[in-house]
C-alpha cells in the first residue's frame, strides 16, 4: 500500500456548488448548458458504433438510456441543416 500523495495546496480548481437537472429532461439540459456552461452527463458508450466513432454527428438507435457507463461533458448543442438536433460533447 502507498500513502496518498494528494496535496491540497496544489489543487487546480475547487467546486463551489452544483445543480441537479431532472433525468431525461433535454429542455432543462439545454438551458443549463446555455446559462451555466458545460454539464457532466452519462452515456451508453458500450455500442460498437461508439467504440469506433471518430467524428461527426453520432447516432445509434440501440443506445440504452438506462445503461449509463461513461461520463462526458456536454458543452453545446445545435441542429443539422435537416433539423436533427444534436449535442456537442467532450470525451
Amino acid at each position: 500500500d502507498q500513502q496518498c500523495a494528494y496535496n491540497s495546496t496544489a489543487r487546480a480548481a475547487s467546486c463551489k456548488g452544483y445543480k441537479e437537472i431532472p433525468e431525461g429532461n433535454e429542455r432543462a439540459l439545454t438551458a443549463a448548458v446555455a446559462k451555466v456552461g458545460p454539464v457532466s452527463v452519462g452515456i451508453d458508450a458500450m455500442q460498437s458504433t461508439f467504440l469506433y466513432y471518430k467524428s461527426g454527428v453520432y447516432y445509434d438507435p440501440n443506445c440504452n438510456k438506462d445503461d449509463v457507463n461513461h461520463a462526458v461533458l456536454a458543452v453545446g448543442y445545435g441542429a443539422t441543416p435537416k433539423g436533427k438536433k444534436y449535442w456537442i460533447v467532450k470525451n
